[in-house]
């Protein structure tokens, strides 16, 4: 399997992400981001969340920002997650961002601004 840089690796967490699995969680995404230079988080299996989670999420994201990679979420927080980022003030409850982080939590805004339906 050769590895391309302009392509996003896929990762995905699931089930119980919170303190638990969060140096399995933490390796995952070390060895992802060792590996290719654009990660995307698919975070809709989520089960189980806590504050963890978020500050797991948003290290990462600043490890890979200071390597010159770049680490998203595949899609909008669902389920726990979501409902987590709510329940922190992260998110509002129509899920908009409250936060300076706010944009790694709602990955489509970017792209949906200026498409006209």
């Amino acid at each position: 399997m050769a590895m391309t840089s302009n392509s996003v690796h896929i990762i995905q967490i699931s089930g119980d992400a919170g303190l638990r699995a969060a140096q399995d969680i933490a390796g995952k995404l070390r060895q992802a981001l060792a590996s290719h230079d654009s990660v995307a988080v698919a975070t809709e299996a989520i089960e189980t969340a806590d504050i963890t989670t978020i500050q797991l999420l948003l290290a990462a994201r600043k490890q890979a920002s200071a390597s010159r990679k770049s680490l998203t979420l595949a899609a909008p927080p669902v389920g726990a997650l979501r409902e987590l980022l709510v329940a922190t003030g992260c998110l509002d409850a129509e899920g908009r961002p409250l936060t300076p982080d706010g944009d790694f939590w709602i990955p489509s805004t970017r792209q949906a601004k200026g498409k006209a339906a």
